[in-house]
């Protein structure tokens, strides 16, 4: 469990980039209530604050660049947001980097993060998914971390989870525009909370033992050491991280250790560590089947693998290779039968029959979402 905030430091600086799509798909509804987020935003931010707004369609407009959120600006910021119109095609890769841009140029000792919505896919600028990942993660490791909100029916799922999951922030599903708002509170209400910047788990991991990363975290591997990354963590917030560790056969009685260590920045930007150890003994035959089975430890993980099978298989499916799709969630479900729970079981089950016939654009967003969700193991 992350620690409570403080009564010295009541929140974070924030230092946000509001990357908003204004192609023409956006008219109507869907810009009146991002317009509507964009304010209740503006309204929460102080001087303590930045804030830069980046609008795009095929063109890229740098709204306001990043400053100080005083009263005046504010007020002139607002009156920016109320003449946004819809415009064409989406270069959404040039609004984002844009924003984080504006990020950059000015890292605080607090949160900073772009927050880019879309309801399209990028069709202007640079559109390859793999690219875009790879700045996802370069920006999280010089600080800047993103979030992403897709609308409706006709965003790239697969990409705005990635650039989530890699860039250290958080992936959203907006099914309707009216939601649009809340989730923008949701969001905004954590970054005011966040008490651990850049945070991490380190395994030392011993030679001729392998450790598996469930859930498809972001990690690297350098020599023995395993590093997770874990993004900012706000007050009292709960993590759960799940590995497999493959062990090399040994004598019983013998024992593997492995070291670990999470880290973060406090918002005084000092380095927070917190140690741990875990020794693993070698037991004969007799022994481990007399030790007791956490069912609800497996549980957990179980779901966990089967989130990660099921969004292999989303991709899978929205590349038109339907039969692999469903083949591969139902080989994971046999993998994880023993401890997942009935109606999880039968929930993925019925997704996988649904693949066979191809899934409609709400079903793979959808399933996106939960997949996405539980993966991150949040609570």
């Amino acid at each position: 469990a992350v620690p409570e905030l403080t009564e010295r430091r009541t929140r974070p600086p924030l230092n946000l980039a509001l990357v908003l799509d204004r192609s023409g798909s956006m008219h109507g509804d869907k810009l009146r209530f991002v317009q509507q987020a964009a304010r209740h935003v503006l309204g929460a931010l102080d001087e303590r604050d930045r804030v830069a707004i980046v609008a795009y369609d095929d063109q890229v407009t740098l709204v306001a660049a990043g400053t100080r959120v005083t009263d005046d600006v504010r007020r002139e910021l607002l009156r920016r947001i109320d003449e946004l119109r819809p415009g064409g095609m989406t270069d959404l890769a040039g609004g984002w980097l844009e924003g984080c841009r504006q990020i950059g140029d000015e890292l605080v000792e607090g949160v900073n993060r772009a927050l880019l919505l879309t309801d399209g896919l990028a069709n202007r600028g640079i559109t390859d998914v793999e690219e875009l990942i790879h700045h996802a993660r370069e920006l999280r490791r010089r600080g800047v971390a993103t979030s992403t909100f897709g609308v409706g029916l006709d965003f790239n799922e697969q990409l705005l989870t990635a650039l989530a999951e890699q860039g250290g922030g958080h992936f959203y599903y907006i099914e309707r525009p009216e939601q649009i708002p809340d989730v923008f509170r949701q969001e905004l209400g954590e970054l005011l909370t966040v008490v651990g910047r850049e945070a991490f788990l380190t395994i030392d991991v011993p030679r001729g033992v392998a450790v598996e990363v469930l859930g498809d975290l972001p990690h690297e591997r350098q020599g023995e050491q395993l590093r997770i990354f874990l993004g900012d963590l706000a007050a009292g917030e709960r993590r759960a991280i799940y590995t497999r560790v493959l062990t090399p056969p040994d004598a019983p009685g013998t024992s593997v250790v492995l070291r670990g260590e999470l880290g973060y920045a406090d918002l005084d930007g000092r380095a927070i560590s917190v140690e741990a150890q875990l020794a693993l003994t070698y037991a004969r035959e007799a022994e481990v089947l007399l030790a007791p089975i956490y069912k609800e430890l497996l549980a957990r993980a179980s779901e966990v693998e089967l989130a990660t099978a099921a969004a292999r298989a989303l991709r899978l499916e929205r590349a038109g290779q339907r039969e692999e799709a469903r083949s591969t969630l139902v080989q994971a479900l046999a993998a994880a039968a023993v401890y997942t729970p009935a109606q999880v079981t039968a929930s993925y089950s019925e997704l996988a029959g649904r693949m066979e016939q191809g899934l409609s654009e709400a079903d793979r967003k959808q399933a996106q979402f939960a997949s996405y969700k539980t993966r991150q193991s949040r609570g």
